[in-house]
């Protein structure tokens, strides 16, 4: 059931909840799951790892910080959207990907015992959808330029044969939605012993 809570919430997300609602929903299942599983120290820390990247997300937008000017161009404000979000889905692979590491040294500084702490397969579903995630920004970015190349300083003449690139720019709420969707999908598979299981490259392998 609540596999396709999550799956749900990617068309809700699309049609009917604001960004805002989105986050909320996301910080919601985190903190759930982590006060629920705290006894699990790759949860525990999974899930502190993502409340504070999407809370931090939060904030940004919701208080509008690292604005640009009212009179900027729409070149300038996308690329805001568009860097904030790739900024920090890179933080959140980052912490995802060393997540282990910097969890040993948490609980060594603690003196507790680490020999629990193991890259699982709920961090490697991460992972893969910030990269997702990754790409998607990158993509909007990239094609947010070229579009508006006249702006940068390239001849019109060239420029506006991509003044039509705009098909990342017109889904580009769309995508993140579904990725969210996919995100939240990962965080409520880490309930399962499976996701908590230890990652083996040997078994990716095979």
């Amino acid at each position: 059931m609540k596999y396709l809570l999550a799956l749900l919430f990617i068309p809700f997300s699309i049609f009917y909840f604001g960004p805002d609602v989105g986050q909320v929903v996301i910080l919601v299942a985190i903190a759930s799951i982590g006060v629920v599983y705290s006894a699990d120290v790759n949860v525990r820390h999974i899930c502190f790892a993502l409340f504070f990247v999407h809370l931090m997300e939060f904030f940004v937008f919701h208080f509008n910080l690292f604005s640009v000017g009212t009179d900027a161009l729409n070149l300038w404000k996308n690329n805001r959207i568009y860097l904030i979000h790739l900024f920090i889905d890179v933080t959140s692979f980052i912490l995802i990907a060393f997540r282990p590491v910097l969890s040993r040294n948490w609980l060594a500084k603690k003196g507790k015992v680490t020999k629990e702490v193991v890259m699982t397969n709920a961090d490697m579903a991460l992972m893969t959808v910030f990269l997702l995630f990754i790409g998607v920004d990158f993509l909007a970015f990239a094609e947010n330029l070229i579009r508006n190349l006249d702006y940068l300083g390239v001849n019109q003449e060239f420029a506006k044969q991509f003044w039509g690139w705009d098909w990342v720019f017109y889904n580009y709420s769309s995508m993140k939605n579904i990725l969210l969707g996919l995100e939240l999908l990962a965080v409520l598979l880490i309930t399962t012993k499976v996701a908590r299981q230890n990652f083996s490259r040997k078994k990716a392998a095979v």
